[in-house]
Order: C-alpha cells, then structure tokens, then sequence
C-alpha cells in the first residue's frame, strides 16, 4: 500500500496503532468488529491449527458468527467438506469465498455449505492464512452480505488480520497466565523446551548445548513436571501458552 492520501492506508496504520495500546479481550474484539464493519463485514473468525493434544475448540481466538449456525455446522461436520476449509490446506495466499465458489470445480455439497451462509448474512468472506517460521498455520476470516474486495481492501485486509490475530492470541493468553499459577522454567529448561518446540532429537540438542543425553532428557522431564503435562507435545503447547517459549 502506498502512503500520501490512501485512505486504506491511512486506516491500516491508524488501527494498529490503536489495537497495539489495547489489552483488554472484549475491547480488543470489539475494535476488530467496528473496523470489519467499514469493509462490509458483520462476522469474524480467527483460529489456529490445533496441534498434538488440542481441539479446534481450544485454539478459536475470536468467533461471532450465529450460535445456531456454529452448532449446525458441528452437527453436520462441515469442517470435513468446507471448500473454504479445504482451499486453507492447499495455500498460504488470501483468497475470498467468491473465488472458491465461481472459480474451483466444488461438488453440489460443497456449494451448499457455502451458499448456507447466506441465510444469516454471509454472502462472501476473505480468508487470510497466517504462517509462523516454523510452519504452524493460523487464519482469520471476516464474512458478511457485500464486503469489499477491492484490491487495495484486500491489502489492507491482510495487515489488519494479521495484527488483530496476534492481538488476540495475546489477550487470550494473558488472561490464561492470569489464571494459572506454575513453576516457571529455568533459564535452562527454557532454552531446551524451546529446540523441542522446533523438532530437535535429545542426541541434537546435547550437541547444540554441549550436554549428555541424560541431562538434556532430565531437563525435560522437570519441564514437563512444572508444565503439569505427561507428553513433549503437551509440554510444548503448554510453555508456548504460558509464555515460557515462543515460535
């Protein structure tokens, strides 16, 4: 996006500055949802990809869309043939509902879930697929009757997902941290926990730190005693949760 009189650009660089001085949850999705409103959206989603040991439940950091259309929706398990699902497995480029809809060859099945939507107000959306160095996949997807897709909406769109997105995380985990008291890991067991979070063997990690299996191994182990957990995997979300480690 270009400075000087974009208005796009204007509202991009003005929202973050504001979202980046909230911290309160309820604050943070309701400046999410009066920015979406000028785009001509009425509903956000913005999610992570569960990883080992967590449901797509627990990894939702905002959703308004009708209870009665999320409960039909798990009902009838459309995550399994949700075009707008499946087009987020296949690529990291932003893409809108309209496009999937007019310009891939769906099953009548599929067109259905996504023609369904309109009856509470979505006739188009705009999926953003958020990707961290290591690989972990997130989205945020605003949806309402006519939004604007214009080229320079959807630019500004995608920096706007992208720090509302991280906004969120942050609120959510700040009040999860608030909730939960633990033993914080030493300096030691971060730096270990951290190299497992990004798939390194105990034999790599000794050679990275210049430590015997054993002691990388025992290392583990007392992480995952003060992180309450009984799997790595666990471990790992946990200390990313708890703000020990980060990816």
């Amino acid at each position: 996006m270009s400075a000087g009189g974009d208005v796009y650009a204007k509202r991009t660089l003005d929202f973050i500055e504001r979202i980046q001085q909230l911290r309160n949850y309820d604050e943070i999705c309701g400046h999410i949802l009066k920015e979406m409103e000028w785009f001509g959206f009425n509903c956000v989603t913005s999610f992570s990809v569960p990883t080992a040991g967590q449901t797509l439940k627990n990894c939702l950091w905002m959703n308004n869309r009708p209870q009665d259309y999320i409960d039909r929706y798990s009902e009838k398990n459309y995550i399994l043939h949700d075009p707008i699902v499946t087009e987020f497995r296949r690529t990291i480029h932003p893409y809108s509902w309209s496009e999937i809809r007019n310009k891939r060859d769906l099953k009548k099945t599929e067109k259905a879930i996504i023609d369904e939507a309109r009856e509470w107000g979505a006739r188009d959306g705009f999926m953003v697929p958020i990707v961290t160095r290591s690989g972990s996949m997130s989205g945020f997807c605003p949806c309402g009757f006519e939004p604007n897709l214009s080229s320079r909406a959807r630019a500004a769109l995608e920096v706007i997902a992208i720090y509302s997105h991280h906004a969120l995380i942050r609120a959510v985990l700040q009040i999860q941290r608030d909730e939960i008291s633990h033993t914080p890991l030493t300096p030691r067991e971060r730096e270990i926990m951290q190299w497992v979070a990004v798939g390194k063997t105990d034999d790599e990690i000794g050679e990275i730190l210049t430590l015997s299996n054993s002691t990388v191994a025992s290392h583990i182990e007392n992480a995952k005693r003060k992180l309450d957990t009984f799997r790595r995997t666990h471990a790992v979300a946990q200390a990313i949760r708890l703000g020990e480690i980060s990816l």
